[in-house]
């Protein structure tokens, strides 16, 4: 087969359950290549080379055996730092939790444990899964590998950059606002937000118990649905999560696009760039041929959404966060601190009404957007991200903050609870990528991994790869 790491994950996948490379051979090829990205993106908080070469040995030994450990057999994974494992430590980006050792590791990572994968090392993240200032990163930046010189937003933004210079072959994230959608869509990789209760929290970094959910990120819908087919479903650990059965979501890309229905906005809750629009028109344009109607709709107001979940997740963030601001304050970025304090000046009928009105409004998007569609299209960034040097600006880092550009169309869905998956779709004329998010009914990511594969299969945008030698 081709170079090991242009492969996807289910790619590699067969070819290592098939015998045509061992797991050896596709460790050591992420390794050399995070030896020549690693200093110019910082992606990896840690690196764990032998630990990874015992496991993909054991991988090949028990394949030689006969014994195949599961989807994932010898398949190199790595995730943001904030799964505990049982025996190490998990940065959460932060150095506060410096010299913690986990006693237990996360559902997750059990479940990708048990379908054979082996993990290479854990991936950068911002301060808390907070939202880091240009120059402030305890963890120091990671850096777009498109181009390093623009600004990567979004506390995945380490398995989203690692998964673009193809470093891994797939990651978890984690997303209270769009942390998982909004790095994959900077990155030009596929990131998925599962319905609320899908996937468990249990041995996750807490930092809004309303919000939070933890997704699969890769290069395709097809890696993509492997993963969370390993990581969803109940777990009596984690008591938000659900007990509706997990579909074989790869079986489900099978369904054609043919009869879909695919709504799109009638207006943008915000400023979208041309480029972005024109990448848009062209998804829906190729979803018409492969045989999907659009179908244009009027949207409830994206910003009320947006502010709701705002409350919800300054007010539990201060409280699930607000021992390690009294005792360890000092550690913690100014930004960040900032960000962990806001929630105690919420008045708690506030936090209350937004907790109220959630199941109101989660029914009455769905009776407006899904009685006469399957999937929602919207942007993900509706703009390419601004350099570093301009977020380095307060003035105009406070302008685009303010202007909600960052996550306009990815919070509203996590206050939902509704998944949403990003996918990448083009290229502005100076090479960063753009993608559009679907949307879908609650636990109906399997149509949104249909559409998504339909579309990939007619596109290559998600098998361009950044290269090394490029300079800005």
């Amino acid at each position: 087969m081709r170079d090991i790491a242009s492969s996807s994950l289910c790619e590699l996948a067969d070819a290592i359950r098939q015998g045509r490379i061992s797991s050896c051979q596709a460790v050591e090829a992420c390794l050399d290549r995070i030896d020549t990205w690693q200093p110019r993106i910082n992606a990896f908080v840690a690196i764990d080379r032998e630990a990874a070469l015992a496991a993909a040995r054991h991988a090949d030994r028990s394949l030689a055996a006969g014994r195949i450990l599961g989807a994932l057999h010898g398949v190199p994974l790595a995730h943001k730092d904030m799964f505990s494992r049982a025996g190490r430590t998990s940065s959460c980006g932060s150095p506060i939790f410096s010299g913690e050792i986990a006693t237990e590791t996360a559902t997750v990572l059990e479940r990708l444990d048990s379908a054979g994968a082996v993990e290479i090392g854990t991936l950068n993240m911002t301060e808390l899964a907070g939202s880091d200032a240009p120059g402030e990163e305890p963890l120091g930046a990671c850096h777009n590998p498109w181009n390093t010189q623009r600004f990567n937003p979004g506390s995945s933004y380490g398995p989203a950059a690692a998964l673009a210079a193809r470093l891994t072959f797939g990651s978890l994230g984690s997303c209270t606002g769009g942390s998982i959608r909004i790095p994959a869509a900077a990155c030009g990789v596929t990131g998925l937000k599962p319905t609320c209760g899908r996937v468990s929290r249990h041995g996750a970094l807490t930092r809004s118990w309303s919000l939070d959910t933890i997704g699969p990120m890769a290069r395709t819908a097809r890696d993509v649905a492997r993963l969370l087919g390993c990581i969803g479903g109940f777990d009596a650990r984690d008591p938000t999560s659900s007990d509706e059965p997990v579909p074989d979501y790869e079986a489900g890309l099978s369904i054609r696009p043919a009869g879909i229905r695919i709504a799109v906005q009638r207006q943008f809750w915000s400023a979208v760039d041309h480029h972005v629009a024109d990448a848009l028109a062209g998804v829906q344009e190729l979803m018409v041929r492969l045989g999907a109607t659009v179908k244009p709709v009027d949207l409830p107001d994206g910003h009320l959404l947006w502010d709701l979940a705002s409350v919800l997740s300054d007010c539990e963030t201060a409280t699930v966060l607000g021992r390690h601001l009294r005792q360890r304050g000092a550690d913690i970025t100014e930004p960040n601190r900032n960000q962990l304090q806001r929630g105690n000046f919420i008045p708690a009928p506030h936090y209350l009404e937004a907790l109220a009105l959630r199941g109101r409004y989660l029914r009455e998007f769905c009776d407006k957007v899904f009685a006469d569609a399957d999937v929602l299209q919207t942007p993900a960034l509706p703009v390419p991200p601004p350099t570093i040097d301009q977020m380095r600006d307060q003035r105009f880092a406070d302008e685009f903050h303010r202007t909600r550009l960052v996550n306009i169309y990815t919070r509203p869905f996590n206050y939902l609870g509704l998944p949403a998956l990003t996918v990448p779709c083009g290229f502005t004329p100076d090479g960063m990528p753009v993608a559009c998010q679907l949307v879908g009914r609650p636990f109906d990511e399997a149509t949104l991994l249909a559409v998504a594969h339909a579309y990939q299969g007619a596109t290559d945008w998600h098998l361009r790869a950044p290269q090394i030698h490029r300079t800005y």
